[in-house]
């Protein structure tokens, strides 16, 4: 069965519990691992290589059903979360797997031309692999050793 992803995840454990929630709620989901595919053709690690998949027609319900689960169990927790918009349809590396760019865009990630990110399918959104460390920011959103903000005291003095 082809269908529509509606979670990814790096391991295949929660993937498959995910599967079987879904067909005791009546819908016919399956996995779709690409883990191998990535390793081999993408030479890299198999991040976000796991994705269930629904029908079309179930594709809706399987949504509604996913947020309900969310808010009621863990089942959701493992998986692969775009940062901007909570979705877990995510493709790593962000490149397509289909027709001949895909060769030429591997090539260049090989020779570290092209950064691999992750990529949300529902809002298009990318982001690196390695999350860059922010640093930590006060109320106002300064560096705490900023001196913007901070009164100077060299007002005059009375004489």
């Amino acid at each position: 069965m082809k269908g529509l992803p509606v979670a990814t995840f790096n391991e295949l454990e929660p993937a498959q519990a995910l599967r079987e929630q879904f067909t005791r709620a009546g819908i016919q989901a399956s996995i779709h691992d690409e883990s191998k595919l990535e390793r081999f053709w993408f030479m890299s690690e198999p991040l976000a290589a796991i994705h269930v998949e629904v029908r079309q027609p179930d594709f809706l319900k399987a949504r509604r059903l996913m947020t309900e689960w969310e808010a009621s169990t863990p089942l959701l927790k493992a998986a692969v979360r775009c940062p901007e918009c909570g979705s877990s349809r995510v493709e790593f590396p962000q490149i397509t797997r289909k027709f001949l760019l895909p060769v030429f865009e591997a090539v260049f990630m090989a020779m570290h031309l092209i950064p691999r990110e992750y990529y949300c399918e529902d809002c298009h959104y990318t982001w690196p692999k390695d999350k860059p460390v922010q640093p930590k920011l006060d109320i106002l959103g300064f560096p705490p050793d900023s001196a913007i903000g901070v009164p100077t005291h060299h007002a005059a003095k009375p004489h």
